[in-house]
């Protein structure tokens, strides 16, 4: 297999990391719901969607750093309300579009997913059919044409700005994994059972604020990041149609507050084990939702913008115009999760029986690519270890460190990048410039447990290659902080 070597995109800006800079920025929004049915993933059979609940988009921030007239270094941030960001998918649109950016460098271009399963399918080998809806082959390049035409305009329309920052609380996702007196795991088990012991691990409720405002004082874009993927609307009634889950209702809140004209980007912190789905106080929480009449993802809306004004109102008395700025760009290998020979007999065995069937139905498309991609990794094993692809962005933005990651990663490793990081505030955001196959990369205690989301199929990388993640992603905080 290939092996990325580490790959630095930060010309001058390591040496000046302490150095303030002004600030440049630019913002904009696209709308990339399709015009015609679409599959939509997440799940494992690609329910063809019928309408819109929510319209969904992609929304993007571009920074520049100057003195006087010399660009320091700069960055293009994409919030997208798709499930993620799947291979090859950046490289593409990375080509396309840069021709129309003068003076940017396109490794510092940042896709994103909020991990919404009411997005459109981007992979045309995910699923067996799509009857006689929009192929994703048809659809990438329609969401590739709006986002592109946005990322310009942000870029192009970079001025004077500053920053604020904050951090707030909301509770909006939970520990998603039960576990057991057997010591099993299970994501989405039923606590009311005699034999449960509790969730696997902590529930993160922080809400990271970033506000960008133009020459005037005017909002102009405001980033958040919440530890929980957009999942609210799967278990509602929104049934088949295209959703932003509660992004939609986030954006809809700080517009109302600050004007239709800003631009919310929405990002995903270290969730593997996270979700919007209640473990427990399912009555209560029903109870209030109704009491308020509102939809789950108004509610957990309502939470978010909530969290996001307090913040403001607290930190608007220290916004910055002069702030370091950096952004590091680093390509590394992560060995692989190695597959005892068991889990690799029974992947063999389902994908044997599923590779017999005369006709695949339902989930069986999906099963079957599930398990192969487990045969296919014990049996490339036997040749020597193997590695997994990252592409990892640390920014910092005055006293904030930014760090991105392609994973599903579980909540302890952001954890611990937040406990070590010397940043005042740090944001981690998950489901960023996925190279390989988005995967989740589970704790060893998860692993333990077992079940999805910590099995070998939902696992391309392990604790071993989690730790590393985490030791690099410190390191280059530190470096950048280090001045």
């Amino acid at each position: 297999m290939k092996r990325w070597i580490t790959f630095v995109a930060l010309a001058a800006g390591i040496i000046k990391a302490g150095m303030a800079a002004e600030l440049w920025v630019g913002a904009a929004e696209a709308d990339i719901t399709p015009d015609q049915p679409v599959a939509l993933t997440g799940g494992r059979t690609g329910p063809i969607s019928r309408g819109v609940n929510s319209r969904i988009s992609a929304n993007v921030l571009a920074i520049e750093a100057r003195e006087g007239d010399r660009a320091t270094d700069a960055a293009i941030l994409v919030a997208c309300d798709v499930c993620s960001i799947r291979t090859g998918i950046q490289a593409r649109f990375r080509e396309l579009v840069a021709p129309r950016l003068k003076g940017f460098d396109i490794n510092k271009l940042i896709l994103t997913a909020t991990h919404t399963h009411k997005g459109p399918a981007l992979d045309q080998a995910n699923y067996d059919s799509y009857e006689g809806a929009m192929q994703p082959d048809e659809y990438v390049p329609f969401m590739f044409e709006r986002m592109a035409d946005a990322v310009v305009r942000a870029w192009e329309s970079r001025q004077r700005g500053s920053l604020a920052w904050g951090l707030g609380y909301a509770m909006v996702a939970q520990n998603r994994r039960a576990v057991y007196a057997n010591g099993s795991a299970e994501m989405y088990g039923r606590t009311d059972r005699a034999e449960c012991r509790g969730l696997e691990g902590y529930s993160d409720h922080a809400v990271d604020s970033l506000f960008f405002l133009d020459e005037a004082g005017a909002m102009k874009a405001i980033a958040v990041t919440v530890p929980c993927p957009a999942q609210t609307d799967e278990r509602g009634p929104c049934g088949q149609r295209i959703s932003a889950d509660f992004w939609h209702d986030v954006r809809q809140g700080l517009k109302a507050k600050h004007g239709e004209k800003v631009v919310v980007l929405g990002f995903v912190a270290p969730s593997g084990d996270q979700s919007p789905h209640l473990m427990v106080r399912h009555a209560a929480e029903t109870r209030m939702d109704k009491l308020r009449k509102l939809s789950r993802t108004q509610e957990m809306g309502r939470r978010i913008v909530a969290a996001v004004e307090d913040t403001w109102e607290t930190v608007k008395v220290d916004i910055r115009t002069d702030v370091p700025f950096a952004h590091r760009v680093e390509r590394f290998d992560l060995p692989e999760l190695k597959l005892p020979e068991a889990e690799y007999l029974k992947a063999k065995r389902e994908y044997d029986a599923l590779n017999a069937k005369k006709e695949l139905k339902g989930p069986d498309y999906w099963n079957k690519r599930w398990n192969e991609r487990v045969v296919k990794r014990f049996e490339a094993q036997r040749n020597g270890p193997t590695f997994y692809p990252v592409e990892m962005h640390v920014l910092r933005l005055g006293d904030v460190a930014f760090a991105t990651n392609p994973f599903e990663l579980f909540t302890d490793y952001g954890m611990q990048i937040q406990g070590r990081s010397p940043a005042q505030q740090t944001v981690l955001v998950q489901l960023a410039s996925s190279i390989a196959r988005s995967s989740y990369l589970a704790t060893s205690r998860a692993l333990a447990g077992g079940g999805y989301s910590a099995v070998p199929q939902s696992c391309e990388v392990g604790p071993e290659g989690g730790q590393m993640l985490v030791e690099r992603t410190v390191d280059v905080i530190r470096q950048l902080f280090s001045k």
